[in-house]
């Protein structure tokens, strides 16, 4: 008799239990998103001062508006499982920045946003890297416009880092908020170049668009961890001061040996030989002569795994500077896309720090 209430009386919370827990698995089971989205942001914020002279170019807060259509993964692929259905897009955004000196900004930025915290259908926090092409109205000019010493092309590289939170309050619309960097730079193919940089904060609103599509939950062949090569090469023109003067070849031959240790990332180390004109002409203005304007240097690689698109990080250390005129540490940060028959097309920055150095446009070949 005891046995018998004790049953009568947890029967019903077992039971609830039971329910709740199939409710559960089963949507997590038939999971489902929508493949497609569109939406806007507002941005507010400032210019980061990054240089001493900078207070006659900072006038004020800075406002910005962003328009993005948006793919949302299913899991289809492997290295979409890998990030956890990632999101991928282009924005395009415009930045006002609120002094005469500097006029607006425009970029186009395809992106990927890596979700951090999911919470099904409730909220969910990504982190958004975006980068592609930006345009700035205004830029120097001896004559007309010496004050803006940070950006002299009206072409530039566009870079955009997005903190973001997605809150689901409706099945097909998502409210937004997150803090943003974006930054604009040439990559010192015209000084001066120290680059615009932006910190704000942003609200915005996401549209879902299409029919749900259910999340593929199959598993994929286990990762095979092998050590590869790669040999590349890749340069672009800089210039140097003073301003207005010819502009210099510089060039990166490059070999690296990277092994695949997870399933989104690589290590590994490589050499670099760096050809780069400039120094000649800064041997030149101090007096001095060099035949052969070349650098040596070892790097610390890390390669970020996305699909067919890498993004290789380099900590570099020169082991031969003849210039010797700035830091003995270089890093290299940029975007491998891998062809068929082993070939890399392949975008990367070299700086010594936040000091931009050379832009390395170029082609690469993995030796398996």
């Amino acid at each position: 008799m005891m046995q018998q209430r004790l049953l009568q009386k947890y029967m019903k919370p077992i039971l609830t239990v039971g329910v709740l827990l199939f409710f559960i698995l089963t949507a997590q089971a038939q999971m489902a998103v929508y493949p497609k989205a569109f939406g806007f942001r507002f941005h507010y914020g400032f210019i980061y001062q990054h240089k001493k002279d900078m207070d006659q170019l900072v006038t004020g807060h800075i406002p910005a508006f962003e328009l993005f259509y948006r793919r949302n993964f299913t899991g289809k692929r492997e290295w979409e499982k890998f990030y956890r259905y990632p999101h991928t897009g282009t924005a395009f955004q415009y930045i006002n920045f609120n002094n005469p000196m500097l006029g607006s900004g425009f970029a186009l930025m395809p992106y990927v946003s890596f979700p951090i915290i999911k919470k099904r259908k409730l909220a969910e926090l990504h982190f958004r890297l975006a980068s592609g092409v930006g345009y700035a109205s205004k830029t120097f000019n001896l004559d007309e416009n010496r004050k803006n010493t940070i950006i002299s092309s009206h072409f530039n590289a566009a870079f955009n880092f997005l903190l973001q939170y997605h809150w689901k309050p409706f099945p097909q619309a998502e409210l937004l908020t997150g803090i943003s960097f974006t930054h604009f730079s040439n990559g010192t193919y015209k000084i001066p170049n120290a680059g615009i940089n932006v910190v704000g904060a942003n609200v915005g609103l996401t549209i879902n668009l299409g029919e749900r599509v259910p999340v593929n939950h199959n598993s994929f062949p286990i990762l095979e961890k092998r050590w590869r090569w790669i040999a590349s090469v890749g340069g672009f023109v800089k210039e140097t001061e003073p301003v207005n003067r010819k502009k210099f070849v510089a060039i990166t031959a490059s070999c690296n040996a990277l092994k695949r240790f997870t399933p989104k990332s690589s290590y590994g180390a490589g050499l670099d030989v760096m050809l780069d004109g400039s120094m000649k002409e800064k041997f030149r203005q101090q007096g001095k002569s060099m035949d052969v304007p070349v650098r040596m240097g070892v790097t610390a690689d890390y390669e970020l795994h996305v699909g067919k698109i890498t993004f290789p990080i380099q900590q570099g250390f020169y082991i031969v500077d003849p210039y010797k005129g700035d830091t003995f540490l270089y890093q290299r940060i940029g975007m491998r896309y891998h062809l068929p028959k082993n070939l890399t097309l392949q975008i990367c920055l070299k700086t010594h720090f936040a000091k931009a150095d050379y832009a390395e446009f170029g082609v690469g070949y993995f030796f398996r």
